[in-house]
């Protein structure tokens, strides 16, 4: 499958989501696809809104390889070198997939994170990055993907 059809189907299978077509295939109760098990890897939750529907991992999948070829950086993400480990945070939001990209930190829950969204359509947009320069706080222990601030 080429890249051009791999986003294609991104596009196409974000859009049945958005419609409804998504909440008819089941529940799914673990992260996203399966997880890194390199050193410093963390298994983390999925995030979902209220009415939102469950997370699809088929979906997460193809949603972040549409990040990882408009940003290559992040290729790979949990596995590049990281002194505390690396974890990629897939939530969705009215429809709207976001991830959150954290490195985790010595001493800090989370160093250093970058936020997406891939919209229905299979668009990829930067939603942020953590932390926020004019934020003092530096414990927080999650960020929400919306707006890439830190949170509890």
């Amino acid at each position: 499958m080429t890249r051009t059809s791999r986003l294609a189907a991104v596009g196409i299978l974000l859009l049945l989501t958005g419609l409804g077509a998504g909440y008819l295939l089941g529940r799914v109760t673990s992260p996203s696809a399966e997880p890194s098990t390199g050193p410093g890897a963390t298994v983390v939750t999925p995030l979902t809104s209220q009415g939102s529907g469950d997370i699809e991992p088929d979906l997460v999948v193809l949603a972040r390889e549409a990040i990882e070829a408009a940003y290559p950086e992040f290729s790979d993400f949990e596995n590049q070198p990281s002194f505390a480990g690396r974890s990629v945070v897939p939530a969705v939001v009215d429809g709207d997939y976001y991830f959150v990209y954290q490195v985790h930190g010595s001493g800090v829950p989370i160093a250093q994170a970058t936020c997406f969204r891939v919209d229905r359509v299979g668009r990829v947009f930067e939603t942020g990055v953590f932390p926020d320069p004019l934020d003092s706080y530096i414990g927080y222990r999650r960020v929400d993907p919306r707006n890439c601030r830190g949170i509890d």
